[in-house]
């Protein structure tokens, strides 16, 4: 019975150690564009349009280097992103995007759009204020991941180099080696051992 309860007892602290390493880390975009009618508008570096109006309809892509999360466990993802300014109350759907391979420079087109989860009511009262999306977890593509915001009325978002840049807060578990668990084990297994063979 001693046996048991030694060996659940350790269960649960390999269990509370693996949750101990959750940790949460903030990423700034490194890279954004406004796509549109077969336009990018990468070179405005003063705004990220979403929405449509008399100059056409557009998106806006932010995309984003997860490589500092290699080998860690990505359990969810928020997105924020500062709102410049709003013709009209609409709502603004932010996504994860299916490609991630495009350049600022030289991208005219983006159609691989994933479901959006979640939207945002554009108003005035979130005029030069953040606006945050919870979209889950990523799809990530050689350690990169785009968030596109789509949606009505017509919208301006703060690009990279405004200081004022979108950013994603991450929520991730370090996973632990696998050499590190195997030696905890063996040591479990190893006191579990001596106990059995101890005289009564």
């Amino acid at each position: 019975m001693q046996i048991k309860s030694f060996l659940a007892g350790a269960a649960l602290a390999l269990l509370s150690l693996n949750a101990a390493q959750a940790a949460v880390i903030t990423i700034h975009a490194d890279q954004d564009a406004s796509v549109g009618d077969g336009v990018s508008n990468a070179w405005n570096v003063g705004y990220r349009w979403v929405g449509t109006n008399i100059m056409g309809s557009y998106i806006s892509l932010f995309g984003f280097d997860l490589g500092s999360l290699q080998g860690k466990k990505i359990s969810s993802v928020d997105f924020s992103a500062f709102h410049n300014f709003t013709n009209g109350d609409g709502n603004i759907g932010a996504a994860f995007g299916l490609d991630n391979t495009w350049k600022a420079s030289t991208i005219t087109a983006y159609s691989e759009i994933g479901p959006v989860l979640t939207t945002n009511a554009a108003s005035k009262a979130t005029v030069n204020s953040y606006q945050t999306w919870k979209l889950g977890k990523p799809v990530v593509i050689d350690g990169r991941v785009t968030v596109v915001l789509d949606g009505e009325g017509w919208n301006d978002y703060a690009p990279v180099f405004s200081g004022n840049s979108a950013y994603l807060t991450v929520t991730y578990a370090e996973v632990p080696e696998p050499a590190t668990l195997g030696l905890l084990g063996l040591g479990v297994a190893g006191l579990a051992a001596a106990r059995r063979r101890k005289p009564a």
